[in-house]
């Protein structure tokens, strides 16, 4: 019975549990399949029939025992993925796939779990040290500078790092943009990380994150100024998402406003448009009373005393033409007065972004480009005049 159920959870997990962690469920199910006596009791009276049986059970399912040519293996292919992840699970599913896959035994857990994050360590203290041989002194001193608590705010500047995207509105758009500047000005950080894969880049990130300024300092040289320099990247690509995602929320909006002005226009002029369609019957009962061959005053006079006592034919033409100007629900005559106080925003944001085109079509980049010149040229005219 031991044999069976040891040989059932080893084909399942890979290695021997103790006997006394399987589930009393599972030993159950086993003893009912096969018909055994509820007093046999399961464990070993010594450690020779155990070891026996195991060796029985690695020869019958063609298991090696893990030994040094298995930690080889699986320290070699935890090496090599650690250069693209960073999560200590998934290296350890690496490990396990790559044992399973040559027939191996599995350790126990803590050996597992010590020999990933053993080569883990390795292999992200020499990226650090990597990343830190590219930057030069300077440099890495105005990084440093960003954990000290800044003498007006009484915060560090570390913390903007860390600045969530607020409501779509104006001043926010504004106060974002300031930081999409802001960041740019600590340099371009991507050829700094340019042996780092985007996993580990956001792994990286996302532990900065949560640390605050003191416990970032704790960290060797080289760690510090890595885990600094992917924040400011993931940073940077967030707040350029979230640039663009607040000025399609603000234009929707906009768009929006305009409609319900619409909606507001046409209810106003609901009055017009009966006056108006009153006068027309009016115009047309004239030439049905009276037609032409029959008729003994001048019809133009006719209809000018039938427009007179509404305003008269200009007065109705102007209302013509302003009810004309929002038929077929065409709200983009309404946009311009609720879109000018955000021009400047938007321009602004124009400024702060840098756009190119996923195709060879580059005429709305040329456009982009056109226009950001000629805005410039202004602002320079109206600097020197």
């Amino acid at each position: 019975m031991s044999l069976l159920v040891i040989l059932k959870s080893f084909q399942r997990l890979g290695y021997f549990p103790s006997i006394a962690d399987i589930p009393l469920k599972i030993i159950n199910h086993i003893r009912s399949h096969l018909k055994f006596a509820l007093d046999i009791v399961l464990g070993y009276e010594n450690n020779k029939t155990m070891y026996r049986h195991r060796t029985a059970i690695r020869e019958y399912l063609q298991v090696k025992s893990f030994n040094q040519t298995a930690l080889h293996l699986a320290v070699s292919a935890v090496n090599e993925s650690a250069q693209v992840m960073d999560n200590p699970a998934d290296l350890m599913n690496v490990a396990i796939a790559e044992l399973i896959k040559n027939r191996y035994e599995l350790p126990g857990f803590n050996t597992l779990n010590r020999l990933v994050r053993r080569v883990r360590n390795v292999v992200n203290q020499n990226l650090f040290n990597l990343v830190l041989s590219r930057l030069s002194n300077d440099y890495q001193q105005r990084l440093l500078d960003l954990l000290d608590n800044h003498p007006v705010e009484y915060r560090s500047l570390y913390n903007n790092l860390k600045q969530l995207p607020k409501r779509p509105t104006r001043n926010h758009l504004n106060d974002l943009i300031v930081h999409s500047i802001w960041l740019d000005s600590l340099g371009d950080i991507k050829p700094l990380l340019a042996d780092m894969t985007a996993a580990k880049i956001q792994h990286f990130a996302a532990e900065a994150r949560v640390l605050d300024a003191s416990e970032i300092k704790e960290f060797n040289l080289p760690k510090r100024i890595t885990l600094i320099l992917c924040l400011i990247y993931s940073a940077s690509v967030m707040t350029r998402d979230n640039l663009v995602e607040m000025f399609l929320k603000k234009m929707q909006l906009i768009h929006n406003h305009a409609k319900r002005e619409l909606e507001l226009i046409k209810q106003r002029y609901q009055s017009t448009v009966e006056k108006l369609l009153g006068v027309f019957t009016n115009v047309l009962q004239v030439l049905v009373d009276e037609p032409p061959e029959v008729q003994t005053v001048d019809p133009v006079e006719r209809v000018n005393q039938v427009l007179i006592p509404s305003g008269g034919a200009e007065q109705l033409l102007t209302e013509c033409e302003a009810i004309n100007a929002y038929k077929g629900n065409n709200y983009f005559p309404l946009l311009w007065q609720f879109y000018k106080s955000h021009r400047s925003t938007f321009f602004r944001l124009l400024g702060a972004l840098k756009f190119s085109s996923t195709t060879n079509e580059q005429s709305v980049v040329e456009a982009l480009n056109f226009i950001l010149e000629n805005q410039s040229r202004r602002g320079q005219f109206f600097n020197n005049n």
